[in-house]
This record gives structure tokens, sequence and C-alpha cells, in this order.
């Protein structure tokens, strides 16, 4: 079977309450990367926190040490940096960063995301039968879509395309049959837990919901994620389908693991699993091969 691809959702807006070990400083994030890569990691994909409070950090510079630091501890894991906080603007902002680092082949990023619809993002809390909030709006019309993926691919970096519905899925479809996206396709399938409404639900029915619309105008990969909520429950159904894996503390605590597990635990068990099934992991040339990522020229920087 296709070797599968393992991105390690490293820390996202997760605080420590549940689990200390989630990386926020750039120190943190690299040598939390080094253990991953260690365990069996493809990618590592992280959000620029404040190393004190965990408030997100959407400098330039928090990203580029970030990067160089990922680079000094594991040279050969790709990185896959987010876009800036959605509350900057204009929102065209939000890739500022990516576009400046990919300026130094030192610091740009291999992938970058870029999620494909705008949706309500407030979370219902059961307990207590209300939403925590009831105003919130992750903003992505199509105009900004199609500016970020142009920019992102034209900085020499390959774009993610996360999909939090069927819609998103057939608009990824529609850029395909544009010309927009070079290359494979690269599709995360997001599912959503704990109160969060915006993507299918992270079951069977809500993966196979997102099969059912895989791009039909172009080749493409696909890798499954849940946030907020665990990937353990859909794991299995990815991996036999030939998908790959995105997963991580910045999703999802782990504690049914034992104890308070690092991200590198959940890869360890992540890849038995896959293994245990006829799938070996791929390395990051083999991932390069199969999403079509050019050869890094860091060397000669």
């Amino acid at each position: 079977m296709k070797k599968m691809i393992i991105d390690v959702r490293m820390n996202e807006y997760a605080m420590r309450d549940e689990n200390p070990n989630v990386p926020w400083s750039p120190a943190e994030i690299a040598e939390d990367a080094a253990e991953c890569y260690e365990a069996g990691a493809t990618c590592v994909h992280f959000h620029g926190r404040d190393g004190v409070t965990g408030e997100p950090e959407n400098s330039f510079e928090t990203y580029a040490e970030t990067i160089e630091r990922i680079r000094e501890k594991a040279p050969d894991v790709l990185v896959h940096s987010t876009l800036g906080y959605v509350t900057l603007t204009p929102s065209e902002r939000r890739v500022e960063h990516i576009l400046k680092l990919a300026r130094n082949p030192k610091t740009r990023p291999d992938i970058a995301p870029v999620d494909m619809a705008s949706m309500n993002v407030d979370v219902y809390a059961k307990d207590k039968k209300e939403f925590v909030t009831d105003d919130l709006v992750f903003h992505n019309p199509t105009k900004l879509l199609k500016y970020f993926t142009r920019e992102i691919q034209a900085a020499g970096v390959k774009t993610v395309h996360t999909c939090w519905n069927i819609g998103c899925t057939r608009t990824v479809d529609a850029f395909i049959e544009m010309g927009l996206i070079r290359g494979p396709a690269y599709i995360g399938l997001l599912m959503s837990e704990s109160g969060l409404f915006a993507g299918h639900p992270g079951t069977y029915r809500g993966l196979s919901a997102h099969l059912d619309f895989l791009p039909r105008n172009g080749p493409s990969e696909w890798l499954a994620l849940v946030y907020p909520g665990s990937v353990q429950p859909i794991a299995s159904i990815a991996i036999a389908e030939g998908g790959h894996l995105s997963f991580g503390l910045g999703d999802h605590p782990y504690l049914e693991l034992g104890g308070k597990p690092r991200n590198a635990d959940i890869v360890r068990h992540i890849a038995a699993l896959a293994r245990s099934m006829g799938r070996d992991i791929a390395t990051p040339q083999e991932a390069r091969e199969i999403l079509g990522i050019a050869e890094p020229q860091r060397a000669a920087a």
C-alpha cells in the first residue's frame, strides 16, 4: 500500500490545563519537532505562540526563529506553518509572514494551509446548554482563497486545502479545474468534536461523506484530521482508505494513551497502528515525491 504521511499538529491554540506538554516557544516547538521526527513523523505543523502566556503570536520574527530552530534540530522534516490569526485585518495580511519567510531558503515553509470556506466557529457547551460565543465567523471569501492559493504557490510553498465540509471539497475541485492548484491537490479533510459544529463529526460517517466528494478534476492526496478532538476514532478508516493522518496535542490532550503524552508518543502510537495494517510511514523525501514538493535549496543559502 501507498506510504502514509504523518503531519503533527503540534500546538494550534491549545493551552496547558489538560496536558502541560503543548509546545509554545520556538525552542519548545523545535525540540518537539525533533522528537516527532525521530518517532516517525513526516511533517510538523505549528502556530506561533507566546512562550509564556500561550497567546497567538503572529510576528514574522517568531515564525522565522521557529523554522530555523526546527531545521537545526530536524533538518529533513517537512515544515507546515500556519497563516496569520483570523483577526488580522485586512485579511490579506494573514499570508504576509509566509511570503516573507519564503524569500529566504532557510526559513521557507514547505507547506501552508488554505481553509476553503467561511463558517461559524462558535463552540457549544453541552453541559450548560448554550454556546460559549455566538458571533465568531471564520471569514474566507472565495476571492481571498484564490489570492492565498496563488501567492503561496508563487512563493514556492505547497498549499494544503483544509476542507471543513463538502462545500469546501467542491470548491477545491473547482480550483483544480481552473488550474489554480499546481501538481496533486493536497486536501485536509477536517472533522470537529467538542462542541465545534463547523466540520463534519469525527466519525466513520463524517469521514465517508468527505470521501464521497473528493476532487474528480485532477490528482489529489488527502489527509484526515479532527479539530478539536481525537483522531483515533477515524484513524483506521483513513489508513485503510489510503489517506494520510494529521493529529497532535494542538487538537486533543490524548490522555487516553496513558499519563500526559508528548506529541512524539502519539506519533509512535499512530505509526504502529498504520504498520499493523500494512502501511509504512513516508519519509519527508518520499512525501515530497507524493505531493510534488520541490527539493529545498537551503544548503546554498
